[in-house]
């Protein structure tokens, strides 16, 4: 697999993002079909957001956003991660989260640490975060508002800088 990540350049890429959230169902996310005009008001690119695009041997496979990055000092960046549907369960999704966080912690050296939220029920995104040395932190009772109006519990990961260092110098001895 020859994955790379490539920075979404706005707006040359706009009609690229919007077909990309177009051609798929996000089972996990609060709207899992987004039309055409929902996934144009997605923001990929702003003062507090960064996205980067997925490629598997030069084809899109998946969209990365980094979400509050305006507020690195004090707060704590968290991300939001889409795989095509078609290019689900071949790892992408934890070569995605090990690229953003090793990413974040080297361009931002004053970050001290990630956070992530996902459903109670995405047991793929759970084992992500494991493997990539993410601690769940805590559930939210029934906080994420599905689209059919029912709702999931939430939980939230974390990782720290120190947990990212230690974890990197384990994989290089």
């Amino acid at each position: 697999m020859a994955v790379s990540f490539d920075p979404v350049v706005w707006p040359d890429d706009a009609d690229d993002v919007v077909a990309f959230l177009t051609a798929n169902d996000w089972p996990f996310h609060g709207t899992p079909h987004l039309d055409r005009a929902s996934a144009a008001e997605v923001r990929v690119v702003d003062d507090d957001v960064a996205s980067v695009w997925i490629r598997d041997a030069g084809r899109v496979v998946g969209l990365v956003r980094l979400l509050d990055l305006d507020d690195l000092a004090d707060g704590s960046p968290v991300f939001d991660l889409r795989i095509a549907a078609a290019h689900r369960g071949r790892g992408l999704g934890r070569r995605a989260v090990d690229w953003l966080t090793t990413f974040l912690f080297t361009a931002h050296p004053v970050l001290h640490r990630i956070e992530a939220t996902t459903r109670d029920d995405n047991a793929a995104m759970q084992a992500v975060f494991a493997a990539c040395g993410y601690r769940q932190e805590g559930r939210f009772v029934e906080a994420w508002t599905n689209a059919d109006g029912s709702r999931s519990d939430a939980l939230s990961y974390a990782i720290l800088r120190r947990e990212h260092l230690a974890r990197s110098a384990a994989h290089r001895a």
